[in-house]
């Protein structure tokens, strides 16, 4: 993968920003709820930067990142969860994916997107439509990826990822997801709650829960603030009490690479090859959609990789 800017002005600022893109996992009302907290702040700037993205794209783009994000709580090993929206909106849809190391990548269907007047709010609805939201799961070991869907029914990412698990998984669950923008337009703050009551949890633990949320900051402003996740969990949940389980680093990340591509080009036919070969255009430019890097291969890589294929 190539960052085209990671976030911070230099070095020390990038292993500060580094050090506080964070996942936090909690229990709370004796292990019958159990929550997550993110902390992405670094990980939206640099989705941002790699893809270019004006404000209204981040905003959309970036809570499916960070919802995401939080729903990768709970994976282990080689797992991957993946959340897709198709819908009949300018924005057309969105494509991300996380893994159990904390790793984000994904894109907008459409990008920019088109708007006719200027943006009065932020609002998500009249960009997504009517449409599709899908969650995957491709867990290791299992055959086959597990797929449920919901119609988009809030048009608010949040909204909806709690729609699917309280209609797939008939589990109650809160998404709490937002990006604070500064008068420049850049990203300050981005953060996300999530929690969710087991199955056989005490009905008073929905009402307690519900009331608590009211008193719980914006995760963005959180982000903003740099104040700790841990200690404003232990404040606000305190009559709960709160289990802290651990925290670990989340990051725009994807696995694509030089070497990759490479190999994507050699399962070419071996007459394609040669047509790029003997007539370009060089360089070649390929582009991960996943993360917008693009690598460039000379005709020198190229003849390389065909008579490679010969042989």
């Amino acid at each position: 993968m190539i960052k085209k800017k990671p976030y911070g002005a230099n070095a020390k600022e990038q292993l500060k920003a580094n050090a506080r893109d964070k996942m936090y996992r909690f229990l709370l009302a004796d292990d019958t709820v159990r929550g997550v907290f993110i902390h992405g702040t670094r990980m939206i700037n640099e989705m941002r930067s790699n893809f270019d993205l004006g404000i209204l794209e981040t905003y959309i783009l970036g809570h499916a990142y960070l919802g995401c994000t939080l729903m990768s709580a709970n994976l282990k090993g080689k797992d991957r969860i993946s959340l897709s929206i198709d819908g009949t909106g300018p924005a057309k849809g969105l494509s991300v994916e996380a893994n159990a190391y904390g790793e984000v990548r994904g894109f907008l269907k459409k990008n920019p997107i088109p708007v006719k007047a200027p943006l009065e709010s932020l609002n998500m609805s009249p960009f997504l439509g009517a449409g599709m939201l899908s969650v995957t799961k491709i867990l290791e070991g299992m055959k086959q990826p597990y797929t449920g869907q919901v119609a988009l029914e809030y048009g608010n990412i949040a909204e909806d990822l709690a729609s699917y698990y309280f209609t797939s998984e008939q589990t109650p669950t809160v998404f709490n997801l937002s990006i604070n923008f500064n008068k420049e337009g850049e990203v300050v703050g981005a953060g996300g709650l999530f929690l969710q009551v087991m199955p056989g949890a005490p009905e008073e633990t929905d009402k307690k829960i519900e009331a608590l949320l009211a008193s719980f900051p914006s995760p963005g402003d959180i982000a903003e603030r740099a104040e700790n996740p841990e200690e404003v969990i232990q404040a606000v949940f305190s009559e709960l009490t709160p289990k802290l389980l651990g925290s670990h680093r989340v990051e725009f990340f994807c696995r694509c690479s030089e070497k990759a591509f490479s190999q994507h080009l050699s399962m070419l036919p071996k007459k394609d090859l040669a047509a790029i070969a003997n007539e370009g255009p060089f360089p070649v430019e390929l582009c991960c959609h996943n993360c917008n890097s693009t690598y460039h291969f000379s005709k020198e890589q190229i003849t390389e990789i065909w008579k490679g294929k010969k042989g």
